[in-house]
């Protein structure tokens, strides 16, 4: 069964706040536009466009009324943007707001015009005086005709350079020990402790800095995950994966993972999702859209598009972070090693422009030609980066800077949401850091932010490396 959320970014939020929280305290209402973003578990409207009301197209008096005028021009606008219609209003309370008679028979009343003139369900939201969201969308019913059934969010969520959700306590309840978390909780508060916990993360990649992200957060407590990776554990990764052990060698890293999560969790329940295939596979890339943040564990330049194509597109936040190891000619001594954190998304520079991947790489992953070694050998050496594998020490350090970045985001704490680029330098022990950095002037991925599935392009495709490793791993199991 789908789950439901909203996602819109603060610029239209607090153009909503300004409307419809009024001074005199009565009710207000507008329209907007969404789009859709599909994830395999979860469908999400992303507001696009506020349509205001004109003169004389609505009626307040305590509560609040809209003229068919109105509506029917908001049916015109929405067929024109090919998009869906959301309807807002706003109550004189606090927190996630129920829903009136009135409200439940206005929203039904129009849900089958915007249906029609859409392909669309109705989405319909209440904010608070507190800038708490409440939402749902009004689905048609397959058996009876005309009929349409209400199905609550389970969040509305708003980015800037910040990230902040208002949960609905019934679909999403808090998820912590109290006990357990004691130390924790003393850090931020019970009930910031609450909200990490009903976040849904993603972890993209289960190397050494994937594997390392997922125990710090279960032992903080997040209590949902999802963990994407195509590849299996190796002998060679036990010095550098977490609550990873000999006898999983040969097993999916998504699984070895999940079980090192459920050893290490301080939640009383814990929800995994294991995806075997790479982000930039369909499966993968629709599981990613399942979350609230991103994080962002590749060394490959094909998948940090794509996750750098959801920041933007979705507006999910993604967390990345690299390694640089650098030695000698014979490997036989260290010269240097840095690493990087960064968050990328709504309000701030991208992946791509920050330096983490160059498109004519992912290109080149795409097609194959990464991983064709006669094609490789024949380039020259600066064509990639020289890097060497990660080392936990490094690792380790790097995760525990991207967990950092993610409180940062969704605790804001003191006001500050963007820590900017962390650069941490091995040699010197000294760490750069950069809040000045923002896109180029001809940077594509602003050019889809928030268009979600209308965003006109396909960045998935078949993985035959991904494809290869799951084919090994079925045959060594016997499947």
């Amino acid at each position: 069964m789908k789950k439901f959320s909203v996602v819109m970014n603060d610029e239209i939020h607090q153009q909503l706040f300004n409307h419809l929280i009024r001074e005199d305290g009565d009710e207000d209402l507008c329209f907007a536009t969404y789009v859709p973003s599909s994830g395999s578990k979860r469908f999400t409207g992303i507001l696009s466009e506020v349509i205001f009301p004109l003169d004389g197209e609505r009626e307040v008096h305590g509560n609040v009324g809209f003229m068919p005028e109105y509506f029917e021009r908001v049916l015109r606008i929405a067929t024109e943007r090919k998009q869906g219609i959301g309807f807002l209003h706003s109550h004189p309370s606090e927190g996630w707001q129920g829903m009136s008679r009135d409200d439940v028979t206005a929203e039904t009343r129009i849900s089958p015009a915007v249906f029609a003139t859409t392909g669309l369900p109705l989405l319909g939201l209440t904010l608070g005086t507190d800038s708490s969201w409440s939402a749902r969308f009004w689905l048609k019913d397959k058996t009876v005709k005309r009929k349409y059934n209400r199905d609550w969010c389970e969040t509305v969520r708003v980015i800037g350079k910040g990230l902040k959700i208002t949960f609905n306590d019934n679909l999403v309840t808090p998820n912590f020990d109290s006990k357990k978390q004691l130390r924790t909780i003393s850090a931020w508060g019970e009930r910031t402790q609450e909200d990490l916990s009903r976040l849904r993360i993603g972890i993209v990649g289960l190397g050494s800095v994937g594997s390392i992200v997922a125990e710090i957060l279960a032992r903080t407590g997040i209590s949902n995950f999802t963990l994407l990776d195509f590849d299996a554990v190796e002998e060679k990764n036990l010095d550098r994966l977490t609550n990873v052990f000999k006898s999983d060698i040969g097993r999916a890293k998504v699984l070895a993972v999940k079980d090192g999560i459920r050893r290490s969790a301080t939640s009383p329940k814990i929800y995994v999702d294991c995806c075997e295939y790479s982000v930039c596979e369909k499966n993968g890339f629709e599981n990613a859209l399942n979350c609230d943040i991103i994080f962002s564990c590749v060394d490959r330049p094909w998948a940090r598009q794509v996750l750098n194509f959801i920041a933007y597109a979705h507006l999910i936040p993604v967390i990345d972070g690299g390694i640089m190891v650098r030695t000698n000619k014979r490997n036989t001594k260290i010269v240097g090693s840095d690493w990087k954190a960064q968050t990328v998304g709504y309000r701030r520079a991208c992946l791509e422009c920050l330096g983490q991947y160059k498109t004519e790489n992912a290109i080149l992953e795409k097609s194959g030609m990464m991983d064709d070694p006669s094609y490789i050998k024949g380039l020259k050496d600066s064509a990639f980066i020289n890097a060497h594998e990660n080392v936990f020490v490094f690792s380790s350090h790097l995760a525990s800077m991207e967990v950092l970045q993610m409180l940062s985001l969704f605790i804001i704490p003191s006001g500050v949401a963007d820590v900017g680029q962390q650069l941490h330098h091995f040699v010197t022990g000294s760490m750069e850091v950069d809040t000045s950095k923002v896109c180029n002037e001809n940077c594509y991925f602003p050019t889809v932010q928030g268009k979600g599935d209308y965003s006109g392009i396909e960045v998935f495709a078949k993985h035959k490396i991904a494809e290869k490793f799951r084919l090994s791993r079925r045959v060594s199991n016997g499947k």
